[in-house]
């Protein structure tokens, strides 16, 4: 029996974990926050993002100087997370800087994505949610993909499968 799968390939970057739990506390070669915003800080036509969680401010940041270089962004994020204090807050500082934002909320399963796509060929993934929160206290790790062939399949079968499917409305 042959079994139809992704042909994903691509080069491991790197592979960061949260700064509250590394051998190697505080070490910025392990930070998985700093490895997303280097992502943003090296982007220079794409970075699309599913994220369930988004609460880190220079993370943020790093996403609208992205955005005011002319890099093309677009954040989907879950709805019912998006609802938290301190997410819209920043969802909302995201909309007045003109980053498209949009809100999943006609998922059959809850929108736990945490994935960036940059230029068409870089992914990031994980289970760190882009919080300090994540970055502080929890256990969490991130892995840096190179690969056009695995930012394609992400691009496809999560971003814009979200993107036409699932989203409706524009945060605000």
């Amino acid at each position: 029996m042959i079994i139809d799968k992704l042909q994903a390939t691509g080069t491991v970057r790197g592979v960061f974990f949260s700064l509250g739990t590394t051998p190697a506390i505080n070490d910025p070669k392990f930070d998985c926050a700093k490895a997303v915003i280097d992502l943003f800080n090296q982007a220079t036509t794409t970075a699309h993002v599913a994220i369930y969680s988004l609460t880190e401010p220079q993370i943020v940041d790093s996403i609208i100087a992205a955005h005011e270089r002319g890099v093309d962004v677009a954040i989907l994020a879950d709805a019912t997370e998006s609802k938290s204090s301190n997410q819209a807050m920043l969802i909302s500082k995201l909309t007045q800087a003109g980053v498209n934002v949009r809100l999943a909320v006609r998922q059959k399963a809850l929108m736990h994505n945490k994935v960036g796509i940059f230029d068409g060929k870089t992914i990031c993934t994980g289970s760190f949610n882009w919080t300090n929160n994540a970055e502080r206290h929890n256990d969490e790790n991130l892995l840096v993909v190179d690969g056009p062939d695995v930012a394609a399949d992400y691009e496809k079968y999560i971003f814009q499968r979200i993107l036409q499917n699932e989203t409706l409305i524009r945060a605000k």
